[in-house]
């Protein structure tokens, strides 16, 4: 029981690794982003590097709030992966006082037949 945690909590691990890696746009993105935005708000030319340091803003900015999302999904799904290893370990917990009762009822039923058989 004790290694399938461990090797859940290490598979959890890396998956928190993965997810908390933003991709970034690289420039060929950013460019085509930049261009849309000029062509659809109709801006002259000289006003491009202007729009291009906004795009470039913007996209950092949803870059810095998607690494804040993904961390608290993360974290809630770190949680809700303890909450149900640690019911596991009481599961585990209960079903081995539960043999052991059993076993110590079987017992006791089997002293009580030989005494009564004698």
């Amino acid at each position: 029981m004790r290694i399938v945690i461990i090797v859940s909590f290490l598979i959890v691990v890396g998956l928190v690794f993965l997810a908390i890696q933003v991709p970034t746009l690289d420039q060929k993105k950013i460019d085509a982003a930049t261009k849309e935005a000029i062509s659809e708000s109709q801006v002259t030319v000289g006003d491009e590097d202007t729009v291009r340091a906004a795009v470039t803003l913007s996209i950092g900015e949803l870059e810095t709030k998607q690494r804040k999302r993904l961390k608290y999904l993360v974290s809630a799904y770190l949680v809700i992966w303890l909450v149900f290893m640690l019911y596991l370990v009481r599961l585990g917990r209960q079903q081995q006082a539960l043999d052991q009762r059993l076993a110590q009822l079987e017992q006791e039923s089997s002293d009580s037949q030989d005494e009564s058989i004698e």
